[in-house]
């Protein structure tokens, strides 16, 4: 498929993914901690496997040679986004592992998931 913004070449799939944004919160409910995911909203992106070069450049951000980025997702704009939340679409589960806004501008955003398949 030929993209409308040049002459780059799309594979279906690689287009824009709609995630919804689950963020775990703790109650109180006689006496005992219950945990549940709450729906914070929705942000859109494009979802693309990371590289064993992208695993190698973030490895300094977790100190451990080996950490379990899997996926990162490039969004528009910013977006409420922060580690330990869970991004689903389309029967996947992605752990967000970290938010970055490159140039701190807030027009795009950088964010590296592990995609998670004991959730659903």
């Amino acid at each position: 498929m030929i993209s409308p913004f040049g002459l780059m070449h799309l594979r279906p799939g690689n287009l824009w993914t709609d995630f919804v944004i689950k963020r775990k919160t703790v109650h109180n409910a006689n006496g005992h901690p219950v945990s549940e995911f709450e729906e914070k909203g929705k942000v859109s992106g494009i979802l693309a496997e990371a590289s064993s070069n992208e695993s190698d450049r973030m490895k300094h951000m977790w100190n451990q040679e080996q950490h379990s980025l899997t996926h990162t997702l490039v969004i528009r704009d910013s977006a409420d986004v922060k580690q330990g939340d869970y991004l689903t679409t389309a029967g996947r589960t992605f752990l967000v592992l970290l938010f970055e806004d490159p140039g701190n501008l807030g027009a795009t955003g950088l964010i590296y998931l592990e995609e998670r398949n004991d959730l659903k």
